[in-house]
């Protein structure tokens, strides 16, 4: 109920610039495409989740050409990156808002849609207002999604800013896969976060 009652906060107008509309700041956002390495993350086949993840998130920064949002990437190739590591360099960044992609994975095969996850911390407020914002941009486009929801994911709890888990689909699930696993799929995810951070 806790979690909830911060929904309903953030919905009072929490703006992402808080700055002087007159003079806008850049906003420094970081993209964390999960997994790498030996760290496959979930597989389905020959189809991983640590390229599909770092596919979407090379999208992402191309895709954002909004001069007052920078993006950085913090995997930019295909190494591994432990969660302490992550945290650690996404501090020395400073940024605004952490966006962690991921791919899920189900014994269900029927499950589908995207997911978003913030932790319950002192900017869950922020992170909510994010995380609401991008389902909205996937439910615009008749994308299936779940409700909010709040996970002690360790890079969410430990971050000082704002921050986001999203499960991009499943992988096994054929419908997402015609996403996750295409040029136009993987663009079309990208485009949905980056209208978001309008």
């Amino acid at each position: 109920m806790k979690f909830f009652c911060f929904l309903v906060v953030l919905c009072v107008g929490f703006n992402f610039a808080t700055a002087d509309p007159t003079n806008p700041t850049k906003i420094k956002v970081v993209i964390d495409a999960g997994h790498g390495g030996a760290d496959t993350g979930a597989q389905s086949n020959s189809i991983l989740e640590k390229q599909i993840v770092a596919d979407v998130s090379s999208q992402l920064k191309e895709l954002c050409t909004d001069k007052n949002i920078e993006i950085i990437l913090l995997r930019t190739g295909d190494e591994f990156m432990s969660l302490q590591d992550r945290v650690d360099k996404i501090q020395s960044l400073s940024p605004d808002l952490v966006i962690s992609l991921h791919a899920n994975y189900s014994k269900n095969r029927e499950r589908n849609g995207v997911e978003v996850f913030v932790a319950e911390n002192d900017f869950t407020m922020e992170s909510s207002y994010f995380g609401t914002k991008i389902l909205e941009s996937f439910k615009r486009k008749y994308f299936k999604t779940s409700v909010l929801q709040s996970a002690n994911f360790f890079l969410l709890k430990n971050l000082n800013c704002p921050a986001v888990t999203i499960e991009l689909g499943f992988l096994s699930n054929a419908e997402d896969m015609k996403y996750l696993n295409s040029e136009f799929g993987q663009k079309f995810l990208a485009q949905q976060i980056v209208s978001s951070l309008d």
